[in-house]
């Protein structure tokens, strides 16, 4: 049926209306096939673009198709109808496409799963320059008349100044776009300056204040939220704060222990991902001294957090440098006053108790002597620092020297102190002996003394294999002032050499003669006390007497093997063997 030129022509007109409200290129190839089907009444229409990197053209948009192919279509340059019209750029058709010889046949399984067989195209041009191609088809023979020829052409035209504007207009969205996100990065930037700003003058109002480490934590939380927590060299707690939806503190302290050999020495955050949560561990580090950690934890990202940390970090550093200083001058004062109250000759005790006093040792109260030897050679500074710490903690005086550390810290049962003391530097592996109660200053004249029997019972640990824990020299009695000399071979060769043929004979006989010979010592020699201790008939207790004199001799009863005898036993007792 022939096109009423006229009323194509108004259709174009509002096709052009239409096509300059298109706001993007898909929304103009759209108008441009739906139209184009509508002019010429055909059943499906599409567009193909230039490809300027391959030289040929591309099926961008289709309407009416159904084959699954035909999105694929690809033509070169002088190909197929739509090959000429790129080369001639003017308008080509065909009523059968696949019958017409004039074309170079490229696509022809594709146009035959569509059932193409009418086709026009017409070239899009922009300022002279071949855009695409705009096609309508038909699934059955026809000619197209020159009128529907000028009508597409027509739409074509406003086709190609319809994408020149909608570039346009796409250019200056993303013109837009690109404005719009330097303003996000100058106000983000802008915003971060300010908070920065803010820190500092937070930070430096808290520092003139005389702030504490646990009140910058605060001021962390309470800027960024999360966790916040300082932790010195040995990963203890100097200050932490958790806002409501902040993860526990052990969850930094974990991730502490994983990163902190990785972070010592290095000024840069380490970052960790666990259980939803980013952590951030920042060594606080001044010139060549490595003071301690900040650490922070939050569930998701903080942005700003490494710079806040930063900052922070370097206000900790100033606060924890004072401490160290601090306590630097406390712990020389300590030592130098322990030092004279050991020193031989005589003491001004109100003086000395004066200035104990102004330490915080309190100078009625009962005092213990502990020696401290370490499990190398000499002090290690770690375990000297530790020993130093923990006398301030306890209003305690300390001093070292290269081979040992001696205390006075307070307390009545030395055996306790010593114990505790041991468990504290159980990292260090230190042994502590310990000889007291001395009655506060008034019983300084007997430190030194207190001192000596401490000494020897931290040595006589060591030879009973018991490095690294803590005994009273009350609680080894006689044996801490007979063995505290000797090493732990001749322990071990005392106890084997004495006890070792009763131990074998045990062990192969499957009897009980070791209970039976400390039962005896036990009882004072009675053999039916003896039974009673072992819950034996006494005549159990006397065989088991005779296979004693067997295997150790029949002197072992008496004198000097009875002595040598016990003396083992009590080792064994005090050694745990």
């Amino acid at each position: 049926m022939a096109v009423d030129l006229a009323l194509g022509l108004r259709d174009v007109l509002d096709a052009s209306a239409e096509l300059a409200s298109a706001e993007d290129e898909d929304a103009v190839l759209h108008i441009a096939i739906r139209r184009a089907r509508q002019l010429v009444g055909t059943d499906l229409a599409y567009v193909m673009l230039l490809d300027p990197e391959r030289g040929d053209t591309y099926m961008r948009m289709a309407e009416g198709a159904t084959s699954p192919r035909f999105d694929t279509i690809r033509l070169g340059m002088g190909l197929g109808l739509g090959g000429q019209v790129a080369e001639a750029m003017a308008p080509r058709w065909t009523r059968n496409y696949l019958a017409d010889e004039q074309y170079t046949h490229v696509i022809d399984p594709i146009i035959r799963d569509e059932g193409v067989k009418a086709i026009l195209g017409v070239p899009v041009r922009t300022h002279g320059r071949l855009t695409g191609t705009l096609f309508t088809s038909d699934r059955r023979e026809r000619a197209f008349s020159q009128d529907e020829i000028t009508l597409v052409a027509l739409l074509a035209d406003q086709v190609s100044a319809a994408l020149t504007a909608a570039e346009r207009a796409s250019r200056r969205q993303r013109d837009l776009d690109s404005t719009r996100d330097a303003l996000d990065i100058a106000h983000a930037e802008t915003a971060r300056l300010s908070a920065t700003v803010d820190l500092h003058e937070r930070l430096t109002r808290l520092v003139i204040a005389g702030t504490t480490v646990p009140e910058i934590v605060d001021l962390v939380v309470d800027l960024e939220g999360g966790t916040a927590a300082v932790f010195d060299l040995a990963h203890r707690e100097i200050g932490s704060a958790r806002s409501p939806e902040g993860p526990p503190v052990d969850l930094l302290r974990q991730v502490l222990a994983e990163v902190g050999a990785e972070s010592e020495g290095s000024t840069s955050a380490v970052t960790r991902s666990v259980d939803g949560h980013l952590v951030v561990v920042t060594p606080v580090v001044t010139g060549p001294d490595h003071l301690g950690y900040v650490t922070f934890a939050s569930r998701g990202s903080v942005p700003a957090i490494r710079p806040v940390l930063a900052r922070v970090s370097s206000v900790i550093a100033l606060i924890l440098l004072g401490h160290r200083a601090r306590d630097e001058a406390d712990n020389r004062v300590r030592g130098e006053l322990l030092a004279e109250v050991l020193a031989p000759g005589e003491h001004d005790l109100d003086a000395i108790a004066r200035r104990a006093a102004l330490l915080g040792v309190d100078v009625d109260a009962d005092l213990v002597a502990l020696v401290i030897t370490p499990a190398e050679a000499r002090m290690t500074r770690a375990l000297e620092t530790e020993c130093r710490s923990l006398a301030r903690a306890d209003d305690g005086l300390v001093t070292t020297y290269g081979d040992r550390g001696v205390m006075l810290l307070p307390g009545t049962d030395a055996g306790a102190t010593a114990r505790d003391v041991a468990a504290r530097l159980a990292a260090h592996r230190a042994t502590v002996g310990a000889a007291g109660s001395i009655a506060g200053i008034a019983g300084l004249a007997e430190v030194g003394d207190h001192v000596e029997r401490a000494g020897r019972a931290a040595r006589l640990l060591i030879a009973l294999d018991r490095a690294g824990d803590g005994a009273a020299t009350e609680e080894l009695g006689l044996y801490g002032l007979l063995l505290s000399e000797v090493d732990r071979e001749f322990v071990t060769q005392f106890i084997e050499r004495n006890l070792g043929p009763v131990r074998d004979f045990d062990r192969t006989r499957g009897t009980a003669l070791l209970d039976t010979l400390e039962a005896w010592f036990a009882a004072d020699g009675s053999p039916s006390a003896t039974a009673e201790r072992l819950f034996v008939h006494v005549n159990t207790v006397y065989q088991r007497l005779d296979r004693l004199d067997q295997v150790l001799g029949t002197g072992w009863r008496r004198g000097d093997r009875a002595l040598e005898l016990r003396l083992a036993l009590r080792l064994a007792e005090l050694r745990g063997a």
